[in-house]
């Protein structure tokens, strides 16, 4: 068919405007001014299989112009459809009103999820809304680690009993129950041990005379049932003397730099006093600034304090020997433990930590050229000027 060229510009406009007609249909409203104000995680740093919520608070704002309906909230594993939680039908939120939705979830491996928290809004115009709000959590393995330790009075009336977390897993459920022989003496109940605590319960073991008082500690971390026991003679008044011992060590390599945090415990039941660590020589490592050795000072029976340490590890190395040192009972005591560098190479191989620096290198300035400081290089610039001025005015 042969059209003129007026017959072919017509029909152009009619398909153009049907075509404007058809998108009009579909986004005749405006979009409401609906915001993913705040998404909060509890706890921040999870372990695996523990239970974590995700709290999504949503905002229908003052200038919004219609009343919507939460229709769908959901997280999933960012640009999968890989569904964490999910809830539907939460409710309406009028303009200026919000409203905070809790989703729980748990997640089975370890290592940094990528998530994205997607909330579906539904309008007075019947029109659906979708806004999205990324969210990042480190997963941990759990590491279940505690300690018992008691002191009995000096009369041998009472004997208290402490628990104490070392690990990154709450101690739930704890119950400690002291037994002579075969027979149940006294059971105590402890509220829940958060790690880096303990809590501290008393017997009373005026009757028990010289017999030995067995101590048991249930509880649940992680998962499962454990229990922790300690025997105690109540007729030797002598105390467990301090013991200090490296915990919860993590190591980190920069490249041939390591730097090594942890907590120093003591396991014992006296005081132990001028605490110090410090990195020691070893096969390819060496201790360097700005904390090749960390002075702590006291930590008192069945506590912690916190340290870092700075070192020079070569690539072949396998650990860095950290020494121990401390005043107990009026002695000195001088230990060593190796501190693993296995996690922190393969870490450092997977770029899984991003590295960072202070600044300092070996070799000399900032950047490790090993030139000369500017403030050399500007005293030398100032006195060359000054004996070219001087030989000059000599010569006038």
């Amino acid at each position: 068919m042969n059209w003129s060229p007026t017959t072919r510009t017509f029909v152009a406009l009619l398909v153009l405007l049907s075509g404007m007609g058809a998108v009009g249909t579909t986004a005749t409203a405006a979009n409401p001014a609906v915001q993913l104000s705040s998404v909060s995680i509890s706890p921040e740093d999870p372990n695996t299989d523990e239970r974590v919520t995700i709290d999504a608070t949503i905002s229908n704002l003052e200038n919004s112009d219609t009343t919507v309906e939460v229709r769908d909230i959901y997280v999933r594993r960012t640009g999968t459809t890989d569904e964490y939680a999910r809830i539907e039908d939460v409710g309406s939120i009028a303009p200026g009103g919000s409203l905070s939705v809790p989703l729980s979830t748990s997640f089975d491996t370890a290592g940094e999820k990528r998530l994205t928290v997607t909330v579906v809004v539904q309008d007075d115009d019947d029109e659906y809304h979708r806004y999205t709000y990324p969210v990042y959590v480190d997963v941990t393995d759990p590491n279940v680690r505690a300690e018992l330790s008691s002191q009995t009075d000096a009369n041998a009336e009472t004997t208290s009993v402490t628990l104490t977390n070392f690990g990154n897993a709450d101690l739930s459920d704890v119950e400690i129950t002291a037994r002579v022989g075969g027979e149940v003496l006294e059971r105590n109940f402890l509220f829940d041990v958060p790690p880096d605590a303990n809590r501290t319960t008393t017997f009373d073991t005026s009757d028990v005379g010289a017999e030995t008082v067995r101590f048991t500690a249930a509880y649940s971390a992680a998962g499962e049932d454990h229990e922790k026991t300690i025997s105690v003679d109540i007729d030797d008044q002598s105390e467990i003397p301090g013991e200090i011992r490296l915990t919860a060590i993590e190591a980190t390599r920069t490249g041939s730099g390591v730097t090594i945090e942890g907590d120093a415990a003591n396991l014992g039941g006296t005081d132990a006093d001028s605490v110090l660590v410090s990195v020691g020589e070893g096969d390819g490592v060496r201790p360097t600034p700005p904390s090749a050795e960390y002075f702590i000072g006291a930590i008192d029976a069945s506590e912690f304090a916190t340290f870092e340490l700075t070192a020079e590890a070569e690539q072949n190395a396998s650990a860095v020997p950290v020494e121990i040192t401390y005043i107990v009972d009026n002695e000195r005591v001088t230990t060593t433990q190796r501190v693993s560098l296995a996690d922190a190479d393969s870490m450092a191989a997977g770029g899984d930590r991003a590295a960072s620096s202070s600044g300092r290198q070996p070799g000399g300035g900032s950047d490790g050229s090993g030139g000369l400081p500017l403030t050399a290089i500007g005293v030398g610039a100032v006195v060359v000027l000054a004996i070219g001025v001087g030989g000059y005015l000599w010569r006038r």
